[in-house]
């Protein structure tokens, strides 16, 4: 892979995994209501890695797009913002 590459992948992964995060925790809240079960399901498992995985990825955006923050700084908003949309969004619906 070229840098080209890895720059667009580092970018537009995140902003996908917290969206993808983001409908789990919707999804959630359509099939459980305010009372989540007792046993985590797959979503929790699946919102868990999403979540998680998504902070390295933003790390090496952040590591490869240094020298042009500036321009790298409406991408990075996004990423972050999401990220931190979908951990309100979850927490808004007491799941």
């Amino acid at each position: 892979m070229d840098s080209r590459t890895v720059k667009r992948v580092t970018a537009f992964a995140p902003i996908i995994m917290s969206l993808a995060a983001l409908a789990i925790v919707i999804e959630g809240h359509f099939e459980f209501g305010s009372h989540p079960p007792a046993d985590e399901g797959w979503q929790a498992h699946l919102f868990q890695l999403l979540m998680v995985l998504a902070v390295p990825i933003i790390l090496v955006y952040i590591a490869i797009s240094w020298r042009t923050l500036k321009q790298a700084w409406p991408i990075l908003a996004a990423q972050v913002f999401l990220w931190l949309l979908a951990l309100g969004a979850l927490r808004f619906f007491a799941l």
